[in-house]
Parts: structure tokens; sequence; C-alpha cells
């Protein structure tokens, strides 16, 4: 199990699982991490860690392949990888090194003091901030070998710009209504 700690959340589906391309539904999010960062350099150390142990002296080889194709584990959001497929910018991948998880089984999300949240709490989302317990391993089988990320769970640490669909709606912003008002703006 690797922590990452105060990271920007994207693409979260936390709580219905769902399906890219012809993949088998999953819940999973991706993780922004500042590059250059403590918790850059020793995610790169536990990929490593965990490549090396599985494949030996192969184990660098075996990360480059991975990252010139299509199952690359570590985005750079200043290449390509922080593009949409409109050629836009992604919301916060500027800077960062992009991670996603995924799993089957739903994760366990929660609040600050590590209460069970529901989607219904409209927490996390998309570009607010979250700890992530995730689980980085080693794939060797007919299909290939790959390092790969697992998502175990997610707690909401504090808010952020909410990216794209994401953003919140602000119900102070609305008027109060005041006694009679609904009589006055109806007409009747």
């Amino acid at each position: 199990m690797f922590m990452l700690k105060t990271v920007r959340i994207s693409y979260p589906s936390l709580f219905k699982p769902s399906a890219f391309g012809d993949e088998a539904p999953k819940f999973s999010a991706t993780f922004l991490i500042e590059k250059g960062s403590d918790t850059h350099k020793a995610l790169k150390a536990e990929i490593l860690r965990v490549a090396t142990d599985a494949f030996g002296e192969k184990a660098k080889d075996i990360l480059i392949k991975q990252d010139a194709g299509q199952r690359k584990l570590l985005k750079d959001g200043d290449t390509a990888d922080g593009l949409t497929q409109e050629g836009e910018p992604k919301t916060g991948w500027a800077g960062h090194v992009a991670i996603k998880g995924s799993n089957k089984l739903a994760p366990k999300v929660v609040n600050r003091k590590r209460e069970p949240v529901t989607e219904e709490d409209g927490i996390p989302y998309g570009g607010c901030y979250v700890n992530a317990q995730i689980d980085i391993w080693a794939q060797d089988n007919k299909f290939g070998k790959f390092v790969n990320c697992k998502l175990l769970a997610v707690q909401f640490w504090a808010d952020g710009e909410a990216f794209g669909s994401s953003a919140r709606a602000d119900v102070d912003a609305f008027d109060a209504a005041e006694e009679g008002d609904m009589d006055q703006a109806s007409g009747w």
C-alpha cells in the first residue's frame, strides 16, 4: 500500500463504476501530484521497487516500454498526456504528473474525520484535495508485463477549485424568499 497525501483528484468515479472503451466497468480516480515533490519522488521509487521485485534486472526496460505504450502509469501533465481529445489542456494538470487507480470493488471513501461519505455528500469532487491509498503492483501474465495502480481508499481532505463538470452549486447565491413573495411573483 502507498499513501498519496494532499493531492488533487481528477475524473473521480468513486461511487459508481464507469467503463472506458471496451473495458469492464471499474471504480477509478486520477490523482495529480506536483512534479518534483517528495510525493512524486516517493511514488517513482515505489514503482521502481515493485518493478525490480517482480522483474529483476529487466525492471527499468519494462517500465520504459510501458511508458512508451498505451498503459503509461505516470502521465506528464505538461505533454500530450495533459491534453483532452480535442487538444485542450486538462484543467489542473500543468506542472503535475497523474496516476490513475482503478478497482472492480468500490473503494472506501471518507471525510476528514474518517467517516464514510456517499455521493450525495458531494465530496470528493474533481479538483478537491484528497489523501488516497493505492496499491502499486506488478502484472506478469499472458497479457504482458506491467506495473499497475489499484485504488483502495480516498479521504476528502480540503476544498479546491472544482474542475469542469465538477463545479459545485452555491445556494447562498440565491435570494431568500420572504413571506408573500410567491403570490407577487406568480401574478395571481
